[in-house]
C-alpha cells in the first residue's frame, strides 16, 4: 500500500505568503494592513481568518492555482510604494562652463 503525504509548501515573505489547500485553491496571508487593503478590495476573494494576537493577520481564500499566487506575490512586492507617489529624479552637477575647462 503506498502512502501519499499532502505537499503544504508556502512562498512569498512574511509579509506576503500563499499556499494550496485543495486543488485550485490558494490561501493568501499577509501581516501587511496595506496588502489586506489591497487584497478584500478584489472581487474574487473570500477572508477566511483573522486575527490580532501576536500581530495583524489576515488571510483570503482565492479559487485560482498557486502559480497565479506567485506572480500576484510578485506584483504586489515588486514595488512597495505607492503608484501615486511623486518620483524626484536625482539633482545633476552644476553644468561647468567653457572658461572653466581650460
Amino acid at each position: 500500500m503506498k502512502t501519499t503525504s499532502a505537499c503544504y509548501d508556502a512562498i512569498g515573505n512574511l509579509e506576503l505568503s500563499a499556499w494550496l489547500v485543495a486543488p485550485g485553491v490558494t490561501w493568501i496571508q499577509t501581516r501587511s494592513p496595506q496588502f489586506a487593503r489591497k487584497l478584500s478590495q478584489r472581487s474574487d476573494f473570500r477572508l477566511v481568518a483573522h486575527g490580532v494576537a501576536g500581530g495583524y493577520l489576515r488571510t483570503f481564500e482565492f479559487q485560482r492555482g498557486l502559480a497565479w499566487a506567485r506572480r500576484l506575490i510578485a506584483r504586489y512586492t515588486k514595488n512597495e510604494t505607492a503608484t501615486n507617489v511623486r518620483i524626484i529624479a536625482p539633482a545633476r552637477p552644476p553644468r561647468r562652463r567653457m572658461a572653466e575647462v581650460g
